[in-house]
């Protein structure tokens, strides 16, 4: 039987990871599971579900990746068992995309949907600190303010949290379409539970119907997290760096992937910043309205419900405030392994004072 798997998201549950491994397991997946992963690059999939919305992904819609989809279709076509799709753009498509995409999988005789799901106290946190990496400056108190109002109706909708995070929203569009049985939750475990085999990687293969044993290819852990004073460093950075100031390909290549990618990371120390007891009560509330959707909608679940329920409180001390000092010495950090580690530039004379200096060697010579 044809089956295709369409893997959603959400964001910051872990996918960068679960496509990296699944593309470093696509032929174990083949050989011992008939799963097929399509695409003839690891990016594929994210230019599909880019070309699904261009007029929401314009900048990324790039006709030069125009036939990804079709060849991606024609490969799941052309295979008779199991295949996937994967990427957390598809979080935020609407019913008229959704219905696209699953006319475009007719030819299967069931088209499933997964969502990888992890609870608001870590989320909400996460998705903030990626958007810093991002250009955004919001501090985290203002960003948890905005997206507490934009859920009770009274915000501006300046933080798109809710359009990749609304998991009830997304659920119910997706459901519409395929069917409830065929929406897939899986939790991402809760700190400290994941043991046994029970992992989110072994979760989430096992809706897929392949055995966690058949595909054991590792794939080094992407996508880490910045200390609280690094993510102020970088907040306060972003207020020199906006869309006017900096080209995005810039901003990408010598911020995320250079000053983030090469130093913050390799110089961290210290926690995240964390919410406070008050935020963690708003999470809690609205966690619990959430979970009792996937409960009334009798989704199935890979993991267990349990683990996207908030406590109302913390049980440990309030996080610290950040400080300018925190940011001033994750500069420092990081400013060191530059200057112990970046190549010693060569210094070369311009050509105008090398001609110089030869011109001034030949008249000593004369001279003499």
């Amino acid at each position: 039987m044809s089956v295709v798997y369409v893997h959603v998201g959400l964001p910051k549950t872990g996918t960068t990871h679960l496509q990296d491994r699944l593309w470093r397991n696509r032929d174990l997946a083949l050989t011992h599971a008939g799963l097929l992963y399509p695409g003839n690059r690891i990016d594929d999939h994210f230019h599909a579900a880019a070309h699904l919305q261009p007029e929401r992904y314009l900048d990324w819609a790039d006709p030069a990746h125009s036939d990804v989809w079709p060849a991606m279709v024609a490969q799941m076509k052309a295979w008779p068992k199991a295949s996937l799709v994967s990427h957390e753009l598809f979080a935020n498509a609407g019913p008229a995309h959704i219905r696209k995409l699953v006319d475009d999988l007719d030819f299967a005789d069931e088209v499933h949907v997964v969502l990888t799901v992890r609870d608001l106290a870590r989320q909400v946190p996460s998705v903030w600190q990626e958007n810093v990496k991002n250009q955004r400056r919001a501090t985290l108190p203002e960003f948890v303010d905005a997206i507490a109002a934009d859920a009770a109706g009274t915000g501006t909708g300046t933080e798109p949290f809710w359009e990749f995070q609304d998991y009830e929203r997304i659920v119910a569009d997706w459901s519409a379409v395929v069917g409830a049985e065929r929406v897939h939750i899986v939790t991402v475990p809760a700190p400290g539970t994941a043991s046994g085999g029970d992992g989110l990687w072994e979760r989430f293969v096992r809706v897929l119907g392949v055995n966690p044993a058949d595909v054991t290819a590792q794939v080094p852990s992407s996508n880490k997290s910045l200390s609280a004073g690094q993510t102020e460093l970088l907040r306060r950075l972003n207020d020199r760096l906006q869309p006017t100031d900096i080209e995005w390909h810039r901003y990408e290549g010598l911020v995320k992937g250079v000053l983030i990618g090469e130093y913050l990371f390799e110089t961290r120390e210290g926690s995240p910043e964390a919410l406070t007891g008050e935020q963690l009560a708003w999470t809690a509330e609205k966690s619990a309205q959430l979970v009792a959707t996937l409960v009334d909608g009798g989704y199935p679940v890979s993991g267990t419900l349990d683990d996207l329920r908030v406590a109302a409180s913390g049980t440990g001390d309030a996080p610290t405030p950040v400080t300018s000092d925190d940011a001033l010495d994750a500069a420092l950090d990081a400013i060191a392994l530059w200057a112990k580690t970046a190549p010693v530039p060569i210094h070369r004379p311009a050509l105008k004072t090398r001609v110089a200096n030869v011109v001034r060697r030949v008249r000593r010579r004369l001279t003499r």
